[in-house]
């Protein structure tokens, strides 16, 4: 078998993968609101299982010296974590997934205030675009808590930006950075977890907490390593877009929760501004959801 062959028999493994992955992270606002935890509680737990996965698939590769980047790198994922799961218990899944999908519009302001970069015009007009999809989220008539949540779902797409700059430089140590995000979350949600009533821990909450530790979390990012390596990052960013189509589907069909209209023309509005923005020509590490995830 010669090796061009080789290569096309192998080539569908990558996409699959990063489409398995999108579907298991889409499922992450279904279980969050399914568990009748507190956000932090959820936070944290989850975190605790998904470290063991890392830790039993990186192995080596996280014990070095972490320098400044990736502790950076791990506190910017640490608190995209926290904030997106509190923004899932405060508004809808469908707000929560969509606002912080906003994060590559982020990382075009991130570059420009930070690195003194000159956005293309390309860049400009997806800012434009994504922000008016962010103001159709807001304009929908929400109570204080839903409003809360949407403040909070847009602050996590700019720390989620935040750890794809960080994740970017060549500096970062990525699973270190990884791991480090993951005790974060465990230990600000500890005191929560704790305070959790013993019935709590039941036959509705410790499947939900394991499936998103374990899967929704832990495999979900080491299936996208996977496929990540075998598959263009322009192509894996358009399949990463299942994610966010996903969400909301997964939540109406099992709780019955419906997005208003403005959310989800707001929704529309943002997806299609990320996919113009990622058919640019891009490099590997400027593609969206490139290198870590939630």
């Amino acid at each position: 078998m010669t090796s061009e062959n080789k290569q096309k028999k192998t080539l569908p493994a990558g996409p699959l993968a990063i489409l398995a992955a999108a579907l298991l992270w889409s499922m992450a606002g279904l279980l969050i609101k399914y568990l009748d935890w507190p956000p932090l509680a959820i936070a944290s737990a989850r975190s605790l299982l998904a470290s063991l996965v890392f830790l039993a698939f990186f192995r080596k590769r996280l014990w070095v010296r972490p320098n400044a980047v990736t502790w950076l790198s791990g506190l910017a994922l640490m608190l995209t974590q926290v904030l997106f799961v509190v923004a899932n218990k405060l508004t809808t899944a469908t707000n929560a997934i969509m606002l912080q999908y906003t994060a590559p519009v982020f990382v075009v302001l991130i570059g420009v205030f930070f690195y003194q970069a000159r956005p293309k015009r390309r860049e400009i007009v997806a800012l434009v675009w994504a922000m008016a999809g962010v103001a159709l989220f807001f304009a929908e008539r929400l109570d204080a808590g839903g409003m809360a949540g949407n403040l909070i779902a847009v602050f996590t797409g700019l720390t989620f930006a935040a750890v794809f700059v960080l994740n970017s430089r060549p500096e970062c140590q990525v699973p270190a950075a990884l791991l480090i995000g993951q005790i974060g979350t465990f230990l600000i949600g500890l005191p929560q977890l704790l305070l959790l009533a013993p019935g709590s821990w039941n036959s509705r909450s410790l499947p939900a907490i394991l499936i998103l530790g374990f899967f929704q979390l832990g495999l979900a990012y080491i299936l996208f390593q996977v496929g990540i390596r075998r598959t263009r990052p322009l192509n894996a960013s358009l399949l990463a877009i299942v994610e966010p189509l996903m969400s909301p589907v997964w939540v109406f069909l099992v709780l019955n929760e419906k997005p208003g209209l403005l959310a989800l023309a707001g929704a529309a509005v943002i997806i299609s501004a990320v996919v113009y923005l990622n058919t640019s020509k891009i490099a590997p590490a400027e593609s969206v959801n490139s290198r870590t995830r939630y």
